[in-house]
């Protein structure tokens, strides 16, 4: 099978355990780019914490895409080019604002190169901040910050044994009007209905003038699970966990034994 377009996420998957991508894993990414194969990079990142491997990768030049907010927008690299792009009701937005001063737990969102928190001083958010290069900032009114901006996605920010609670919480309160799951032990992400990674591929597969059967997608986690499940070749990472290992037609080697340049040297 020819594939034409390789979709990947970022974390415990392109980058290695120190948040790099390693030469081997670039030099084969490159390669495949210069024989015309597309390299979309999906991730629940925002654009700005996407944009350092883009340009390392160079996207703009082989024609890129990426998908940020998982999936939440399809962004094409060259030219900046929205082609897809899904936002929380303003409404919910507001009342996601309210829940989380209910439930003592600290709440982020994304505006430009800007991570707005409701707490500032928070080693989560910190985290957070620092893996996207982003600035925190505190609103001295987040309601009405939020009400001036489009919500991509929030996350909840607290300790992984309370935020269980919280999440359960979540799902009770906000069912049928946002998508809730924790991305990390500390991390809870609350999304606009219906946006995955495997949805925003298909727009972009559509756009493309390409199927479904043409597309390699690889991850390592619960969020990947959708593209997996739907592309023409779903491949689980090493290291992923081993629900996403089960649906996956091929399992690579982990994240930092290079497993990326293994799938490329199997199947280009």
């Amino acid at each position: 099978m020819n594939y034409k377009i390789i979709a990947l996420d970022l974390d415990g998957t392109l980058t290695n355990s120190e948040k790099v991508i390693t030469p081997k894993t670039k030099e084969a990414l490159m390669m495949i780019q210069e024989q015309g194969v597309k390299v979309v990079l999906a991730s629940g990142r925002p654009t700005c914490g996407i944009k350092k491997l883009a340009e390392e990768l160079e996207l703009a030049k082989y024609g890129g895409f990426v998908l940020p907010f998982n999936g939440g927008q399809v962004i094409e690299w060259s030219t900046g080019k929205v082609i897809h792009s899904k936002t929380l009701e303003p409404d919910i937005a507001q009342e996601i604002v309210r829940l989380a001063k209910s439930h003592y737990v600290n709440l982020v969102t994304y505006k430009d190169d800007q991570l707005l928190c409701l707490e500032q001083y928070d080693m989560y958010a910190k985290i957070e901040a620092g893996i996207n290069g982003m600035q925190i900032v505190q609103p001295e009114d987040y309601e009405k910050e939020i009400s001036s901006i489009d919500v991509p996605k929030y996350i909840m920010l607290e300790d992984a044994n309370y935020l269980v609670t919280v999440e359960k919480s979540m799902a009770i309160l906000l069912k049928d009007k946002c998508e809730c799951f924790c991305s990390a032990p500390y991390f809870l992400e609350i999304c606009p209905m219906g946006i995955d990674k495997g949805k925003s591929l298909d727009v972009l597969l559509n756009y493309l003038g390409m199927e479904r059967k043409d597309l390699i997608a690889v991850g390592d986690s619960f969020n990947d699970k959708s593209m997996i499940e739907n592309a023409g070749l779903g491949v689980s990472m090493g290291n992923g966990r081993e629900e996403i290992k089960k649906i996956a037609d091929f399992v690579t080697l982990s994240n930092d034994d290079d497993g990326i340049a293994h799938l490329i040297n199997m199947y280009f």
